[in-house]
């Protein structure tokens, strides 16, 4: 594996970091809710809040020149449907809209057990507005009301809908997934490479692959290749923000996950944004490589010296705002392929 990107210790904390630490006061004890649905509604108005200040300050811009609309596509299961977000430089009502444009699909994160439609809406706004594409955001099922399979197959039911939409004719389809929405995406990328899904219908081919601090193992089931390689998970790489794996063999998909998956020949180009001071920092890097392996054009953005998705938590940072606009540069890449 490339030295260059394989940490046997993380670097020292980023100075703007550890500033913004004391400022938030990220090292107090933090309130133990033991109650999921709690959390949940904790999170989902946190993010809701951040959102409205950063729109009425910092990403004003984003307010404009974006048509959304929420939705839901039926699932397979009886009475269950997948909220999205559809973000379009075109209003649903122009003829335009239905013209060939490119389409990004956006997995959020939060360990499959936290995130909304409003976890990640900046971003979604950002991409759209920035490259003139529709984004369609998905929101699965968490646990640990549902499994890490019921996820995964709302992230699978959503691109198979998804997929078929008209725009879709001459446009390409990227698919971006945050920290446990990487692993989503990767999962969906690998399922689509395979050529057909689990009910044998045909899927729509991927055109690139972009993903953000992705979750791409079981630490404790680790392919034998990688066991050197896979360090992170040492609490040198605890941080403020994340001091354990949101996946373990108690809670991950019966379903390989994508570092599991040895047939990686013939997936499309990947852009992986990496942190260094970050426990999923492996599960990256180990990726990568994989991907490498088999031919596989990938980009690597590392961040150096900052915490697992940092740009979610402190997006007023200069280096959040930089990480953002790395991360559309990179869906450029992709989409330009």
């Amino acid at each position: 594996m490339a030295p260059i990107i394989i940490l046997k210790e993380p670097p020292a904390l980023d100075p703007a970091w550890l500033a913004h630490e004391r400022t938030a006061n990220l090292l107090a004890p933090k309130p133990i809710t033991t109650d999921p649905t709690e959390r949940q509604r904790i999170y989902s108005e946190t993010c809701k809040a951040r959102n409205t200040s950063l729109l009425s300050n910092q990403d004003k811009a984003l307010n404009d020149g974006i048509f959304i609309q929420d939705s839901f596509i039926k699932a397979l299961e009886e009475n269950h449907s997948i909220p999205i977000r559809c973000y379009s430089s075109n209003s649903p009502h122009d003829p335009e809209s239905k013209a060939a444009q490119n389409t990004i699909i956006y997995y959020h994160g939060g360990g499959l057990t936290v995130g909304d439609l409003d976890s990640e809406d900046l971003s979604c706004r950002r991409i759209s507005k920035t490259l003139q594409c529709t984004v369609y955001s998905i929101a699965y099922r968490l646990m640990p009301q549902h499994s890490a399979d019921d996820a995964l197959a709302d992230a699978l039911t959503a691109f198979r809908h998804i997929s078929q939409t008209p725009q879709l004719t001459n446009g390409k389809l990227v698919l971006v997934g945050s920290s446990s929405g990487g692993q989503l995406a990767a999962q969906v990328s690998q399922f689509a490479r395979r050529g057909n899904g689990e009910s044998g219908e045909s899927t729509c081919r991927v055109d690139g692959v972009l993903l953000r601090c992705p979750v791409t193992c079981d630490a404790a089931n680790l392919p034998a290749r990688f066991r050197d390689a896979h360090v992170s998970m040492d609490v040198a790489f605890h941080t403020s923000l994340l001091s354990a794996p949101a996946l373990t063999v108690e809670n991950r998909t019966v379903e390989k996950l994508p570092l599991e998956e040895e047939g990686l020949r013939g997936l499309p180009r990947h852009w992986v944004q990496v942190c260094t001071n970050d426990v999923y920092y492996s599960d990256g890097v180990c990726y990568v490589e994989a991907l490498r392996e088999q031919g596989v054009d990938v980009r690597v953005d590392m961040v150096v010296g900052w915490p697992h998705t940092f740009w979610l938590k402190a997006p007023r940072l200069e280096r959040a705002v930089e990480a953002e606009r790395d991360m559309v540069e990179g869906l450029r890449w992709l989409l330009e392929g």
